[in-house]
């Protein structure tokens, strides 16, 4: 793998976690366009797909951790969630934002079940939860516990296939941004937002994920 595809991977990982900011790049740097495309392509198509799965119309929550973590750090969101919003309120959606508390687990920050239902009584009007802060960790008796009907959950960073398929299976999730496994061969390099998208990441749902390799 060449030193170039290999920090374009490493970027797509940073923006999943919602850490990168590609102005830093200097326009001299031969990645920039690149990381650039990417950072775009990942905004715009979690947009059009998450305002495809709501009908265009509704109110969203994005949710993204709150002190003590990297997320805190920016009083109105990190890049990757201020991009993002404003996206979204350009498809017609109506967004507000609110923080998690991280809860430590060992050397992992959770999205606890006691958190996901504080969240849902605070949000239980809302059309669907845009979440930065992952899958909330919840077990066969949380899900059973969980009200009905409830926010829509869209996990679009920090989701992984083995965590995610079976919240989504489930219906807990209904939609997630997941890292490409098999990305689709299109003889040239990647040039629209979709084509970007696609080569290094999958939005997945219900119907879907049942298709996806490990």
């Amino acid at each position: 793998m060449s030193p170039r595809v290999t920090l374009i991977g490493a970027v797509a990982a940073m923006i999943v976690s919602g850490v990168v900011l590609y102005r830093t790049f200097s326009k001299s740097n031969p990645v920039d366009g690149a990381t650039e495309n990417l950072f775009q392509a990942y905004t715009q198509v979690t947009a059009d797909e998450i305002s495809r799965l709501l009908g265009g119309h509704g109110d969203v929550v994005v949710l993204m951790w709150g002190a003590p973590s990297d997320d805190a750090t920016f009083p109105d969101g990190p890049p990757a969630v201020q991009a993002l919003c404003q996206a979204l309120q350009g498809h017609g959606l109506h967004v507000t934002k609110d923080r998690v508390t991280p809860v430590r687990e060992g050397r992992e920050v959770a999205w606890t079940a006691e958190n996901y239902r504080s969240v849902l009584e605070s949000h239980s009007q809302a059309t669907a939860l845009i979440s930065f802060v992952g899958s909330p960790q919840l077990t066969d008796d949380n899900i059973r516990a969980l009200p009905s009907p409830r926010p829509k959950l869209i996990v679009v960073r920090l989701a992984k296939l083995e965590t995610a398929r079976p919240l989504l299976q489930q219906g807990v999730v209904d939609a997630a941004v997941l890292p490409q496994t098999d990305a689709p061969s299109i003889g040239h390099p990647p040039k629209t937002a979709r084509e970007w998208f696609d080569k290094y990441y999958i939005f997945a749902t219900p119907t879907t994920v049942a298709q996806l390799s490990e």
